[in-house]
C-alpha cells in the first residue's frame, strides 16, 4: 500500500487540512491547528472519525454479522440455499453476472487517476479487475471493517500494488474535492444511513466528466422484494430507510450536476451510471436500456 499517494487525495474527516503519513507511528496525521490522528492497522487506513452511533451502528452491526464467506456465498449465490435467498429477496439471481461486469464497464470507461470503489466489501465483484487497469489506483473503501479486512487478503494473494484500502464513512468522505475519475457504488446506496449525504459526498469528490456508476435495490419494483429487504432487511439493518426508487434516485443525481445517466432494470435491482457535468450548461439526459434478463 502506498500511503504516500494515498496522503496526498486525503482530506482530514475532522477539520478538512491536508493529511501526511508518518510511518514511524503508522499514522495519518492532519495540518490543521489541533492535530487529528488517524492509525493504518494491517494495511487498513482507519479514518472514521469517533465510533458508531444510531442508524450507522445498526448497519454495522449487521454486515458485521455476515461479512467474509458468509457474504460472499450469498451475494454470488454460491449455494443452492443462497439461490433460493435471491430468487426470494430479487426475484432473480441473473443479475449476478452483471455485478461482475459493472466494474469492468465503469473503470474501462475512466480517464487515468484515482478511482473509488465503495462500499467495496469483501471484494468479491471487482477484486478481479483492479491488476487489469494499471492506468487507475484504486481505493477500495468500506464502513465494515470485517469487509475490508475479507478484501485485505484478496488484494494480499494477488499482491496488487494500485490497490489502497480505506475504512470511512460515505457521508464524510476524507477526500479533495474532484479527486476521483471514477466512483463506483456498488449495491451500497440502499444501506447508506444518509442518502443524501453520500450522493453530496460521491458527487462531490468526483472530477467534471467522471463516471459515477453502481448497483441498487429499487422500492416499488416488485412486491416480495419491498416485503423482504423494504421491512425485515430494514428491521435488521442491511437496508436504510427510505429506499429509493428509481426516479428518486435519477432526481438526486441529476441535481447534483450528474447527466447522460443510463439505467438497467432486472427485477427489483437497477444498475446505473453518469457523468458529472462539467459545467457547460447541458440538460440532463437520460437513457433506459430494456430488461432482457429473464428468470
Amino acid at each position: 500500500m502506498n500511503h504516500e499517494r494515498l496522503a496526498s487525495v486525503l482530506r482530514c474527516p475532522a477539520c478538512g487540512s491536508d493529511m501526511r503519513y508518518k510511518p514511524r507511528v503508522y499514522s495519518y496525521c492532519c495540518d490543521g491547528q489541533v492535530l487529528h490522528t488517524y492509525r493504518v492497522r494491517d494495511e487498513i487506513a482507519d479514518l472514521v472519525p469517533g465510533g458508531d452511533d444510531g442508524r450507522q451502528k445498526r448497519v454495522n452491526k449487521a454486515f458485521s454479522r455476515i461479512a467474509g464467506r458468509r457474504y460472499e456465498k450469498n451475494a454470488t449465490a454460491a449455494t443452492a440455499y443462497d439461490r433460493f435467498l435471491n430468487q426470494a429477496m430479487w426475484g432473480t439471481t441473473k443479475f449476478i453476472p452483471l455485478l461482475f461486469e459493472l466494474l469492468e464497464s465503469v473503470a474501462s470507461d475512466c480517464e487515468p487517476g484515482y478511482f473509488l470503489d465503495i462500499p467495496v466489501g469483501t471484494g468479491v465483484f471487482t477484486a478481479g479487475e483492479y491488476s487489469l487497469q494499471p492506468n487507475l489506483d484504486f481505493i477500495a473503501a468500506d464502513y465494515n471493517r470485517g469487509m475490508l479486512e475479507s478484501a485485505l487478503e484478496k488484494v494480499r494473494a494477488e499482491d496488487f500494488g494500485n490497490v489502497m484500502l480505506v475504512r470511512t464513512d460515505v457521508g464524510s468522505l476524507p477526500f479533495a474535492d474532484a479527486s476521483f475519475s471514477g466512483i463506483l457504488t456498488m449495491n451500497g446506496l440502499d444501506a447508506f444511513p444518509d442518502k443524501p449525504k453520500a450522493l453530496d459526498e460521491m458527487a462531490r469528490v468526483l472530477k467534471p466528466n467522471g463516471k459515477l456508476a453502481g448497483s441498487m435495490y429499487a422500492r416499488g419494483e416488485r412486491l416480495m422484494t419491498d416485503m423482504v429487504m423494504g421491512r425485515v432487511g430494514a428491521a435488521l439493518g442491511y437496508v436504510t430507510r427510505p429506499v429509493l426508487t428509481e426516479d428518486e434516485l435519477l432526481a438526486g443525481l441529476e441535481a447534483r450536476g450528474i447527466s447522460r445517466i443510463v439505467t438497467r432494470k432486472v427485477k427489483s435491482v437497477i444498475f446505473f451510471s453518469g457523468r458529472k457535468s462539467a459545467g457547460d450548461g447541458a440538460e440532463p439526459v437520460r437513457q433506459e436500456i430494456p430488461e432482457t434478463v429473464t428468470t
